[in-house]
């Protein structure tokens, strides 16, 4: 099947990267994060290949052209950083990529780390070209650098990235997922989720702002993806609306029960304007 997704972990062989410390080597923690998202992708079911799997020397052109020519349609160049900041940052190209960017940078966050800064940067001797190689050279390809944090970080990226790294793969998994609509499961993962998966109880109440005109529901024996609409609510009839929550399948999918349509499931990510109380 024609990979979506394309992994890229960052250096590897002669290049051991910037972003290593007593605890790691910049290209082995890079290796590591794509290896457990290859594997955890791979399960969802989304379509991914990666640039390397192995501790090998890739040259700019090397790495920059499997990516163009591995027909995928998004690239994760994973990466950590150096230089005595902290917190995560999410590199996109002049030319796109921010919203994927800015998704992958909410999970990152909710999963317990900073967000530093989401950016783009030209060359400066041309502003119609992207500075870093991996936005610049990869063709068509959607590509975000992910710096999940500091290996020389003053404050706790070090600590953080050590204890937690497989929460924040996790959370850019989370983050894809939700960006290109596929069902997004945990099932299996709880030992590192608990700081990304909120924990939803049936006495929770979901309510939807009364800005809303038009919220869609769904089945509950469908995936919970644009097309399987059961039918839509409408929030700011009612000056917004509240209802009990049943259950959550999944994360940020929650069950209700509705006047017009039953007991339905309905998405209800934070940046929706949804909120739990």
């Amino acid at each position: 099947m024609k990979p979506i997704l394309i992994i890229d972990p960052g250096h590897g062989g002669r290049d051991p990267g910037g972003g290593s410390n007593r605890h790691w080597i910049e290209k082995d923690m890079n290796l590591k994060i794509s290896l457990y998202q290859y594997e955890r992708y791979k399960q969802l079911g989304v379509p991914v290949v990666m640039t390397r799997n192995t501790d090998k020397t890739l040259t700019t052109d090397d790495r920059t052209r499997i990516v163009r020519n591995s027909g995928a349609r998004y690239c994760h160049s994973n990466h950590i950083n150096s230089g005595g900041g902290d917190g995560a940052e999410v590199i996109h190209s002049i030319y796109g990529g921010k919203d994927m960017a800015e998704e992958i940078a909410s999970e990152l966050e909710l999963a317990g780390q900073n967000i530093r800064r989401i950016f783009t940067k030209v060359l400066p001797d041309d502003v119609k070209q992207d500075y870093y190689f991996m936005n610049r050279e990869t063709g068509s390809v959607t590509t975000n650098i992910i710096e999940y944090g500091f290996a020389d970080s003053r404050q706790d990226d070090e600590r953080q990235l050590n204890e937690s790294w497989k929460k924040y793969a996790e959370a850019v998994v989370k983050a894809f997922c939700d960006f290109i609509g596929y069902v997004y499961n945990h099932s299996g993962r709880e030992d590192v989720l608990d700081t990304v998966i909120p924990h939803i109880s049936k006495t929770k109440k979901l309510h939807l702002p009364e800005s809303a005109t038009s919220w869609r529901v769904y089945p509950l024996n469908v995936a919970p993806v644009v097309g399987n609409e059961k039918g839509f609510l409408n929030p700011a009839k009612f000056n917004g609306l509240t209802y009990e929550i049943l259950g959550s399948p999944q994360t940020y999918v929650y069950i209700i029960q509705t006047r017009d349509f039953g007991k339905v499931q309905l998405y209800g990510h934070p940046k929706t304007g949804a909120t739990i109380s």
